[in-house]
């Protein structure tokens, strides 16, 4: 295991104007998406309690625990953890490989003037998929990559390997708990900061070891 979970208590803290309108917001149109029943369509889609990630990211931030401020959201959605974490001054960027969700999230975000990217693309770097094994997934590294593989892995669309984000955020599925965490100890760079929702007053925080 190359992280250590760091300690954080979940805690409200005070909701600026603007981010307190954005959140609004968000929870405006995501009961819109599930009035017009298309969370059918997309039943892997479940908001986190944005007001608990936005505490969360304002600890990282107030407590510097980041090296600076490349943000990354796997499985962005709507794409709140990466506007809130763009609020805060990170460069923010949204993973999310359902197009429907990827428009959604960049409409909320062009609406509230915030800057975070939003890009139509799976999570999983070239050389890494998911294994469902019994009792959850298992993140594995393809054989045939292996060999191949000189440059760190990244992102279409973005400048930046993977290593060298600063602050990772996600909510996953309780089966894919695990593999995340594998996830980030096998592409994050040395001292970066991984934020996993769990559930409603559950949050971890973690920092990649240096090896």
């Amino acid at each position: 295991m190359s992280y250590q979970q760091l300690e954080y208590e979940p805690r409200a803290v005070p909701l600026p104007a603007a981010v307190r309108a954005f959140i609004e917001d968000a929870a405006q149109r995501c009961d819109e998406f599930y009035a017009q029943n298309l969370n059918r369509r997309y039943p892997r889609y479940i908001p986190s309690d944005a007001a608990q990630v936005y505490a969360a990211l304002h600890h990282v931030t107030s407590q510097n625990l980041t090296l600076g401020n490349r943000f990354v959201e796997w499985g962005s959605g709507f794409g709140v953890a990466t506007g809130l974490a763009a609020m805060l001054g990170y460069a923010a960027t949204g993973i999310e490989h359902e197009a429907e969700l990827v428009k959604r999230a960049q409409h909320l975000l062009a609406d509230h003037h915030i800057k975070g990217r939003i890009l139509c693309q799976t999570y999983l770097p070239d050389g890494y998929e998911i294994y469902e094994a019994v009792g959850g997934s298992e993140l594995i590294q393809e054989e045939r990559w292996e060999a191949v593989i000189e440059e760190p892995p990244r992102y279409e669309g973005m400048e930046d390997d993977l290593e060298e984000i600063d602050l990772f955020f996600v909510y996953p599925w309780p089966a894919e708990q695990e593999m995340m965490l594998q996830l980030f100890s096998a592409v994050a760079g040395e001292g970066a900061i991984l934020i996993v929702y769990f559930s409603e007053n559950d949050i971890g925080i973690y920092q990649r070891l240096y090896d």
